[in-house]
C-alpha cells in the first residue's frame, strides 16, 4: 500500500488497537489519533459522521480523506482490507467462513459484555465524583464470567483462535482480554480461566502485542 495509513480514533480504544495490531503484523506504517493532517476532527462531529454515519471508531483513512481519499469504516472490514495477502485469514473457504463468524461473535457479543458493559465503568466511571460504581460492576461480574467461560471453551476447540497462527480474530480479542487482565484484584477474572490466561500470555510474546497492548491503569 503506497498511501499513508491513518487510523482515526483514540489509541486506547480496543477496536483501534485491533487495527493497529493488523498493521503491525503486516508491517504497514500507520499513524493513529483524532488529528488528521494536523486538524483535530471532533469525535462524533460533522466530519466524523460523514466518515461513519453512526459516529463510531475506528475509521481507516488513506491519502487525503478531506479531499476524496480512501475512507473505510468498521473494524473487521478495515482489517480484511489491510490484510491484502490474507496472512491473517484462513485460505480454505469453510475455514474462512468460520473465522469470519468468529470475528462477528467477538466484535459484537463478546465486546458488548466485556467492554461496553463490564470494563467501561472502570475506564469512564459514572459514580459520584467520577468514582467506579463497584456495586454495579459486581452485578455484571456473573455475565462477564459467563462470557469468559465461552471463550475458554472456544480455546479448547478447533477454532481460529491460536496465538501461534495469529488471525484477525486474535487481533479483535487480544485488546479485550488484555484490558480485563489490567483490572484491579477481584475484578480481573482472567486467572479463573487457565486456557485464556495461557492464550493471553502467548499473545504477549508477539512483538505486535508488546507494542500495541500497553498497560493502561483502569
Amino acid at each position: 500500500m503506497t498511501a499513508a495509513i491513518h487510523i482515526y480514533g483514540p489509541s486506547f480504544s480496543n477496536f483501534v488497537r485491533t487495527v493497529m495490531l493488523v498493521c503491525e503484523e503486516n508491517q504497514l506504517a500507520y499513524t493513529v489519533g483524532i488529528e488528521v493532517d494536523g486538524k483535530k476532527i471532533t469525535f462524533k462531529g460533522e466530519q466524523h459522521h460523514i466518515w461513519h454515519p453512526f459516529g463510531k471508531i475506528p475509521v481507516l483513512l488513506a491519502g487525503n480523506p478531506l479531499q476524496g481519499g480512501l475512507v473505510l469504516p468498521e473494524t473487521t472490514s478495515i482489517c480484511r482490507y489491510l490484510d491484502k495477502d490474507k496472512t491473517l485469514q484462513p485460505d480454505d473457504s469453510f475455514a474462512f467462513a468460520r473465522h469470519d463468524a468468529l470475528c462477528a461473535l467477538i466484535s459484537i457479543d463478546i465486546d458488548r459484555v466485556l467492554i461496553r458493559e463490564y470494563l467501561l465503568e472502570f475506564a469512564f466511571p459514572k459514580g459520584e465524583n467520577n468514582s467506579v460504581r463497584f456495586d454495579l460492576v459486581k452485578e455484571l461480574q456473573p455475565k462477564a464470567a459467563a462470557t469468559l467461560a465461552i471463550i475458554e471453551k472456544m480455546l479448547g476447540e478447533e477454532t481460529a483462535l491460536a496465538a501461534a497462527e495469529f488471525t484477525i480474530a486474535d487481533a479483535l480479542l487480544a485488546p479485550m482480554l488484555h484490558y480485563i487482565s489490567c483490572l484491579p484484584t477481584g475484578f480481573n477474572l482472567i486467572a479463573d480461566y487457565p486456557k485464556i490466561e495461557q492464550y493471553l500470555a502467548d499473545l504477549m510474546t508477539r512483538p505486535s502485542c508488546q507494542k500495541v497492548l500497553i498497560a493502561k491503569k483502569l
